[in-house]
């Protein structure tokens, strides 16, 4: 099986980044970006749609407690090589899905990796962008209350 990493540790890793970029891209360009990959593969678990209990805390040191349900899609696909992409997102988006462990699949590959790594930058940058403005304007509206003035002078 050919790959681009050299251990499975360096495929985890770089796996998180572009996974969590991924999950983060409009639908729409993500199967726009899939539909222009010409990769052979098998669906080892079709798009599907389940539900997954999440979890919430009242404080970082409270008691976990079962906040519900959320819908996830999860596919599964192989490549000729061998390689497993993997896709899961939140919602009912079974294209999405599919296009996301498709891109997994493109990314492990020393042949179609380029290609999706050149748009994969572009989204990352653009994801920055919007982390900044958000972070701006969070910080605008912050309170230090160390710098406030309690009871009498």
């Amino acid at each position: 099986m050919s790959t681009r990493f050299s251990s499975e540790e360096a495929l985890r890793n770089a796996r998180l980044d572009w996974l969590s970029v991924l999950v983060r891209v409009p639908a729409q360009d993500l199967i726009a970006l899939a539909d222009t990959l010409s990769l052979s593969v098998t669906e080892l678990k079709a798009p599907e749609v389940g539900l997954m209990m999440t979890e919430g805390r009242i404080h970082a040191t409270g008691q976990p407690f079962r906040l519900g349900e959320v819908s996830l899609t999860r596919c599964v696909l192989q490549d000729d090589l061998g390689h497993l992409g993997y896709g899961q997102i939140l919602g009912r988006n079974k294209a999405q899905a599919r296009a996301i462990a498709l891109l997994d699949l493109a990314l492990q590959r020393t042949e179609s990796a380029d290609e999706v790594e050149s748009r994969l930058a572009a989204w990352r940058q653009e994801m920055d962008e919007l982390d900044a403005m958000e972070d701006e304007a969070i910080q605008e509206s912050r309170v230090n209350f160390f710098t406030l003035v309690r009871g009498e002078a």
